[in-house]
């Protein structure tokens, strides 16, 4: 009968490896962590616009958290389509009209003109891309 060369007891592979390795938690995987969507620059969705819209036309809002909602709404980055749909705009603009704090109309104003602002920057960008696209371009003077 032959023998095997290897030895009768095996170390089985979990144990050449050391100890197991730990891995980095996400903050979803927190317990305690809580992220907030609507901070998010890019990340906006119409139920947080619809949100901060709810809590600027309800007249009970705390003056403390109309202005939260107000520069929530100015540290997003807002499409044109997102701005056609929630209408955001116009209670913004209606603010920065008719409100009875000075402070609130400049914030708002602020706001509108930023939106105002980017709209028209979106617009040039896509109209750019359409036209070279199109294999169009505007001669350069």
């Amino acid at each position: 009968a032959r023998r095997s060369l290897r030895p009768a007891c095996r170390a089985s592979p979990a144990s050449t490896m050391g100890p197991p390795v730990k891995r980095q938690a996400t903050l979803h995987q927190l317990g305690k962590v809580q992220t907030s969507r609507s901070s998010s620059y890019y990340n906006v969705s119409l139920e947080d616009i619809a949100r901060h819209k709810k809590t600027l036309e309800d007249k009970a809002t705390t003056k403390g958290d109309f202005v939260a909602s107000l520069r929530q709404l100015s540290s997003m980055l807002l499409t044109k389509d997102l701005l056609e749909q929630s209408m955001i705009g116009l209670c913004v603009n209606r603010i920065a009209k008719k409100h009875p704090d000075g402070d609130m109309r400049v914030l708002a104003r602020n706001i509108v003109e930023k939106w105002r602002k980017e709209v028209r920057e979106q617009v040039k960008r896509d109209e750019k891309r359409q036209r070279t696209v199109a294999g169009w371009r505007k001669p350069n003077r």
